[in-house]
């Protein structure tokens, strides 16, 4: 592994991840969130979270199995020599959910606890990243008003075990 991952490398991936999306991203809004797509509102945001690993210099691994309990491994090696690696569970939020995301890492039942720990696992959150300005609205089940909030864009967020914000320390590693 090379010090540095060749930008060209990074180019092609990312257009590659942002095609992938455009797929991705039509099918999620032309439906409601439901269980069926769970498993495409996780490629959204595995999709979202290799694209920042790239744009910040990282290898991008991706897991090799399903249901594992990490989706990717960013790796790079800084200015000092030592070896950068994180270990990324990604989660995606559907574009059209009926609710106001947080962007808050779930907290994990008891017996994943102590091996996320091991793992030093963290969670990447994305949610509606390709937006810019729009209005995402709710029905409001008991009496059935649309509440309407205004955002400049979605996000993607990254989040350790104590759901503390750390996407900070992933994109400025160097």
């Amino acid at each position: 592994m090379s010090k540095n991952i060749p930008k060209n490398t990074c180019t092609a991936m990312i257009k590659k991840s942002r095609e992938k999306l455009k797929k991705i991203i039509i099918k999620l809004r032309s439906s409601t969130p439901k269980t069926e797509l769970e498993s495409l509102v996780q490629k959204y945001g595995i999709e979202h979270t290799k694209i920042i690993g790239w744009q910040n210099g990282y290898y991008v691994f991706e897991e090799c199995q399903l249901n594992g309990p990490i989706d990717l491994i960013f790796m790079k090696i800084n200015n000092d020599e030592k070896l950068i690696q994180y270990n990324i569970d990604a989660k995606g939020i559907h574009p059209r959910c009926n609710y106001f995301p947080q962007g808050k890492r779930r907290t994990a039942i008891d017996k994943f606890k102590k091996r996320n720990s091991k793992y030093e696992r963290l969670q990447s959150i994305s949610w509606r990243v390709e937006d810019k300005n729009f209005t995402h609205q709710i029905k409001i089940k008991k009496n059935g008003t649309i509440k309407k909030k205004f955002f400049e864009k979605g996000f993607i967020v990254f989040k350790d075990s104590n759901n503390v914000d750390v996407t900070d320390k992933i994109i400025k590693a160097f």
